[in-house]
């Protein structure tokens, strides 16, 4: 999903714009933040614009040098790996539904 998608305020940015707000509002330099995650600047500069995405160890190691709790840095990189593999099929919506259903914090029309 691009981000001119994501007008509403109530859905949050795609996980390379949130890393890129993170890293603004610490006020870091790509290279600093790369370093720390142990990628090149050229490959973080992809993640923040949405080409990318980072393996779950230097997700992990994000969390760490912004002071985001783990998990809650895990399920972002989870969503974003799902965008990127699955954001594009027509069923998507419904597959979400459908986890959120099974997890009990979601109820469809179709099982009302």
């Amino acid at each position: 999903m691009s981000s001119h998608n994501r007008s509403n305020s109530l859905v949050s940015p795609a996980f390379g714009e949130w890393l890129r707000q993170l890293r603004e509002q610490k006020g870091e330099l790509l290279r600093e933040v790369a370093a720390t995650a142990e990628m090149d600047v050229a490959h973080l500069s992809k993640i923040e614009l949405g080409q990318r995405t980072p393996t779950e160890k230097q997700a992990l190691k994000l969390a760490r040098f912004f002071g985001v709790p783990s998990k809650e840095m895990q399920a972002r990189w989870i969503a974003e790996r799902f965008r990127s593999n699955y954001g594009n099929y027509p069923a998507a919506q419904e597959a979400i539904e459908i986890l959120a259903e099974e997890a009990g914090i979601y109820r469809s029309k179709r099982s009302r």
